[in-house]
């Protein structure tokens, strides 16, 4: 039997913040409507604002979303020195050839 894992409600707090700080800084600089950006990210254009509101957001979409930044994220735009991004990781992560 799986053991059930519970995540800290800050902690997810945090997780869908980081998608909303994400979304804003990324929909200004490519000139989109935040709501245009959701619906690309998640099928639904409210996705983004119902976060914002304070809704809640599944692992794997956040995931996805982070993913979809990170392949992404404008050249000229600072990446958020307070969000863990995943190509840094792995390349820390990665054996030195």
């Amino acid at each position: 039997m799986t053991e059930l894992v519970k995540i800290p409600y800050l902690q997810i707090m945090m997780m869908t913040q980081q998608i909303v700080q994400l979304a804003d800084r990324y929909s200004k600089h490519v000139g989109i409507a935040v709501s245009t950006l959701s619906m690309r990210l998640f099928c639904d254009s409210q996705k983004i604002d119902n976060l914002r509101a304070g809704k809640d957001l599944l692992t794997k979409r956040f995931e996805a979303a982070v993913q979809f930044f990170d392949e992404n994220w404008p050249v000229d735009v600072e990446w958020p020195s307070d969000i863990p991004r995943p190509s840094v990781a792995e390349r820390e992560e990665a054996p030195a050839a």
